[in-house]
């Protein structure tokens, strides 16, 4: 019989795996699916046939997926690489890497698309900020320990960095980039 400590696991596992985009300019709905188990590879999915429309390869041990407001682009982070795959949104092709302090998990990005929140689940742990326009990492937000989830507020006031085997969580106030609350 599972433990509730294992059915939350295995739920936030599913939910952070799947991010649904939608592109204005074309209109479409589409569930972006890490695979790290896989070969590298990251699923578009059509939700209306179910039926797997794009792939995104060459990012080993992908964790996380967010994907720019306007659908341009959907990052990427890479466990094995250390890195944030910056991928085109219609080539679906890698255009950048960008070295993070450590190894990488789930990853969320601000309204406007300025930035990209990647939680570094190595010690100490940190959040690292990619500006998107720069494709650089241009700050690591100490935590107190590894942090495996981002998620930006529906507001976009804060950024929420939490840790399931660490116990954690950190609020940062997303126009300073501080931690608010720990």
């Amino acid at each position: 019989m599972a433990t509730a400590r294992s059915r939350v696991l295995t739920s936030c596992a599913v939910v952070v795996c799947a991010l649904v985009i939608a592109t204005p300019a074309s209109a479409q709905v589409r569930i972006v699916q890490t695979n790290s188990g896989s070969t590298g590879n990251v699923h578009l999915i059509d939700p209306a046939t179910n039926r797997v429309v794009g792939e995104v390869t060459g990012v080993p041990v992908n964790h996380g997926a967010a994907a720019a407001p306007d659908g341009s682009r959907l990052y990427v982070s890479s466990e094995a690489e250390q890195t944030l795959h910056v991928v085109d949104g219609t080539t679906l092709k890698t255009v950048a890497r960008v070295p993070l302090s450590g190894r990488p998990n789930n990853i969320s990005i601000s309204r406007d698309g300025a930035r990209v929140y990647v939680g570094i689940v190595s010690a100490p742990g940190a959040v690292d900020v990619v500006d998107t326009r720069s494709m650089t990492r241009v700050k690591s937000i100490a935590t107190k320990g590894g942090i495996h989830n981002t998620y930006v507020t529906p507001d976009g006031r804060y950024v929420i960095a939490g840790s399931i085997a660490g116990k954690l969580m950190t609020v940062i106030d997303q126009r300073t980039e501080e931690p608010v609350w720990r």
